[in-house]
């Protein structure tokens, strides 16, 4: 389970920013980092390597898909701080490494792993075939290559970081170079353990080492996760907000739709239905704002001044004074005109402003949060209960 899951929440990073990196090209670098990354950790599950290496007939093949997604892993992330600090920084200058690099490298590891024999599946084919030279050509190139890329991604994330106004961005680039230097030192651990194996040395046991190399390669994971996601935690604390809003609003919406089905752009979904989706929330929760204030404007038509001054009396006799009794006195009469609607009887014609409202769309959303609780408080049940109670008086005298 703790092997499985890093590679699960690299697969909910990689679908997670699967549509954006679709709309906008400038955003794929990191989503191939992500997905090059989740395919190695997923690569590294025995679960996952052994049947694959069995199925395709050559042993640890596994590993070289995995060390391969790592050189693709690093190259993306190294072109993702690039540009990054290209496009933030003014007067910003670096040289972007050149795509045969990681080609280059790519090949001779390919080369290497097929020229060298493998007899059986190894869990760690660089230490079980130490000692030939054409693995330990192998783990020098892959070490290498991912030392250098890692090398240049923190010089920058330090460089850009420092930056004046760097604000979220600089602090999401801190995090990815304290995950790119900490995979520098598993590259060179890597790289040390495998010389070492070579030459037929061994300064710790192996079952140490390993705990080593993989305490290492998470937490620079967590880093780079941590650090590419935090530029996002704005947008996703809008969202979290727009999403509570708008299931907040439900309940309110949903009555008084029900009452003027007119004012709906689109048919109503059950409330399992519109907490399930997530998407599109900052139109759907402007189109809920608007289209609640127009059912209470086409319900003030059922609201005469007599029901109003009911409604005040109602609420004066609670004890609220002020901004919350004029809310509350609100809630009441809207109650009222709605019944009075769904009865069908006639109107008005004494349209009125609502008591609250807002200037913006955030202050909107405030006003008619407080109208929606004091929609379904016990006070304004009540006044529709009186109202329901002198209704049926006046019929049966």
């Amino acid at each position: 389970m703790i092997d499985t899951l890093p590679a699960v929440l690299l697969w909910l990073v990689t679908a997670w920013r699967t549509p954006a990196a679709w709309r906008d090209s400038s955003k794929r670098a990191l989503w191939t980092a992500f997905f090059a990354l989740a395919v190695a950790m997923t690569l590294r599950l025995p679960f996952i390597a052994i049947p694959m290496d069995a199925a395709l007939q050559v042993n640890n093949l596994s590993s070289l898909g995995k060390h391969l997604c790592g050189i693709v892993a690093a190259h993306a992330v190294l072109t993702f701080v690039h540009d990054m600090a290209q496009e933030r920084a003014f007067g910003f200058k670096s040289s972007r490494v050149h795509l045969l690099v990681p080609v280059a490298a790519s090949a001779t590891i390919m080369a290497l792993f097929f020229a060298s024999p493998h007899p059986h599946e190894a869990v760690d084919p660089l230490t079980e075939y130490a000692s030939d030279w054409n693995i330990a050509a192998y783990g020098v190139v892959w070490t290498a290559y991912l030392g250098a890329a890692l090398v240049s991604a923190s010089r920058l994330c330090w460089r850009w970081c420092r930056q004046p106004d760097a604000g979220l961005v600089g602090r999401g680039l801190r995090l990815i170079g304290m995950g790119t230097t900490i995979g520098i030192v598993y590259a060179t651990h890597r790289a040390a353990s495998l010389i070492l194996q070579f030459l037929g040395h061994s300064l710790i046991p192996a079952a140490t080492n390993a705990a080593i190399t993989d305490s290492l390669l998470s937490t620079a994971l967590i880093f780079i996760v941590s650090g590419s996601t935090l530029p996002a935690a704005g947008r996703i604390r809008r969202w979290g907000r727009g999403y509570r809003d708008l299931l907040q609003l439900y309940p309110l919406w949903y009555c008084l739709t029900e009452a003027v089905p007119s004012v709906r752009l689109d048919p109503p979904r059950s409330r399992t239905s519109e907490t399930l989706h997530i998407r599109r929330v900052h139109d759907r929760l402007y189109r809920r704002t608007i289209e609640i204030r127009d059912a209470v404007l086409t319900l003030s038509d059922h609201a005469p001044s007599t029901l109003r001054d009911q409604a005040r009396a109602h609420v004066q006799a609670s004890g609220l004074i002020g901004a919350q009794a004029d809310i509350a006195a609100e809630a009441c009469w809207i109650i009222g005109a709605q019944n009075s609607r769904q009865r069908n009887e006639p109107s008005s014609g004494e349209p009125l402003p609502p008591a609250s409202g807002g200037r913006d769309l955030p202050s909107e959303i405030h006003a008619l949060k407080q109208l929606a609780r004091a929609y379904a408080s016990d006070l304004t049940r009540n006044f529709a209960a009186k109202l329901d109670d002198a209704r049926t008086l006046e019929t049966t005298q």
